[in-house]
């Protein structure tokens, strides 16, 4: 039984729930300002440019992946110079603080549009009525946060603010559509440079960071300013934490091979849908008595759940039956592969056969050079006779051992039959190291031991011939007639030999 692993919390992640909680403390006491927020945030901003920076060193070879991850860097030093810029500034005139200016908000923006358009050209996975469900799922979801965002950011301001409250609003609510449109790309086109989880709590975040403050408003009011400092500032932690996360995992990756995974149905759009129409049932709250009205909102809402559960079913139904079908196939793939090996392979010694070094000679340029050597074992007969067919298998098993550790790297051992095998050497015979056909001799009469305490010892005669491969028939019987004048010009056959 292998022992429990510890699970020891990783240091970043724990030092950004101290950050948190001692973050939570500080403002909700009191001591908290505009000017310790906007310090707070921009800190944030140079966490999350480090972290996207490492994100990139670790994608190094992956090209779209590592330039995800050097835009996210850009968007850090753009919000970096702004929200450092409005710290200044609110240093010197508090009351900056509370609005922020052309400058910070310009280059928030700015960085915002940067990870924005390397999320548009992001490779998207799919095809034909794949990208047209995924467009469709994508569209559902924008719906659902352009919703979202028209009630808890939009509707207030165009009713009761003023012209720039309603064009840092309006521009605040066009970046995070742009945002979600990228990151729904992303994440249901299944080419996402990061992971599910550490996806998830990112984009929790970034929506957070432009809704967060003015939900809180809506609902508590403006009353208690360190409130609404907390709700802008806990979003914009969950970034570097998404990232770190995506960190971790890359390492967990680099030391464990994980099984191909199908894509599974994105349950967002449902949630999306789910999502506004609680919102609907939450609008009517205290803004409509009529009865009516309200046996239509929750008979909509109650179909809507019903309908979509039903759908959320048959797609786990899909999704075990796709799981059970990948898992048939990897049955039969091994299957293939087996009766491929077996088709290719002797049975006895698990040499290439001679369909496998004939197909290997047919692989070659016709132009290139290629050396055959076949090999005939002297006195194997009376291996068989003097202590019977399994100790000459036995026999054959250790000739062929010897004979794929001789042959270089690059060439084929075979056995072609019987006691009779080759050797296919790419390029002349001349130029290869093992060249000798003494040496492999001398490496194949060594004394075999067979169970007990018997020994045997067989001879070969070996034949080299070195041609083209586009005519193999006629250099696998020129080899073949160079063996058989190797085996007539030995002055003395060597016997077999064994001892008790």
């Amino acid at each position: 039984m292998e022992p429990r692993r510890r699970l020891t919390p990783d240091p970043v992640l724990a030092g950004l729930a101290v950050f948190s909680l001692a973050l939570i403390g500080w403002f909700l006491a009191g001591p908290g300002g505009a000017t310790v927020s906007w310090t707070v945030q921009t800190g944030l901003d140079v966490t999350i440019a480090v972290c996207s920076w490492r994100l990139a060193r670790q994608n190094t070879g992956h090209r779209h992946a590592r330039r995800f991850w050097l835009a996210v860097l850009a968007t850090g030093v753009c919000c970096t110079l702004g929200d450092g810029f409005q710290a200044v500034l609110t240093l010197f005139d508090p009351a900056a603080g509370h609005q922020p200016s052309v400058v910070q908000t310009g280059l928030v923006v700015l960085g915002m549009l940067i990870v924005v358009v390397t999320m548009v050209f992001h490779p998207l996975g799919g095809t034909g009525r794949q990208r047209l469900r995924l467009w469709l799922d994508a569209a559902t979801v924008l719906a659902g946060v352009a919703v979202f965002l028209w009630y808890f950011l939009l509707a207030g301001v165009v009713t009761h603010g003023n012209r720039t409250e309603l064009a840092g609003a309006a521009a605040t609510s066009t970046v995070m559509l742009l945002i979600t449109v990228g990151l729904l790309k992303l994440m249901l086109g299944g080419t996402a440079p990061f992971a599910r989880v550490p996806g998830i709590v990112a984009s929790i975040g970034v929506a957070g960071t432009a809704v967060a403050a003015s939900t809180v408003t809506l609902v508590a009011g403006d009353a208690d300013p360190g409130v609404i400092y907390v709700s802008q500032l806990l979003p914009c932690l969950l970034m570097p934490v998404g990232m770190r996360l995506q960190t971790l995992h890359m390492r967990r990756a680099h030391t464990r091979t994980a099984p191909a995974d199908r894509r599974r149905s994105s349950r967002l759009p449902y949630v999306a849908i789910v999502a506004v129409q609680l919102l609907l049932l939450a609008a009517l709250v205290g803004h409509s008595g009529d009865l009516r009205i309200w046996g239509v909102a929750v008979g909509a809402v109650t179909i809507t759940v019903l309908v979509l559960s039903r759908q959320v079913a048959a797609f786990t139904d899909n999704e075990r039956l796709l799981a059970e079908l990948d898992h048939r196939m990897a049955e039969v793939r091994d299957l293939h592969d087996e009766l491929h090996h077996r088709a290719n392979h002797d049975a006895l010694t698990g040499l290439a056969n001679r369909s496998l070094l004939e197909q290997r000679l047919a692989e070659q340029p016709a132009g290139d050079q290629v050396s055959v050597l076949l090999v005939d074992l002297d006195g194997f007969k009376p291996v068989n006779d003097s202590y019977g067919h399994h100790a000459g298998d036995q026999v054959l098993v250790a000739v062929a051992e010897r004979l794929a550790a001789w042959t270089p790297e690059g060439g084929l051992a075979a056995r072609l039959g019987g006691d009779e095998f080759a050797v296919l050497l790419l390029g002349p015979a001349e130029s290869s190291a093992a060249v000798p056909t003494e040496g492999l001799a001398a490496a194949l009469e060594k004394p075999i031991m067979l169970p007990g305490t018997a020994e045997v010892t067989v001879g070969a005669s070996v034949g080299l011939a070195t041609g083209s491969p586009a005519d193999a028939t006629h250099l696998l019987r020129e080899a073949d007639a160079a063996m058989y004048r190797a085996k007539a010009q030995r002055k003395t056959e060597k016997p077999l030999s064994f001892s008790m």
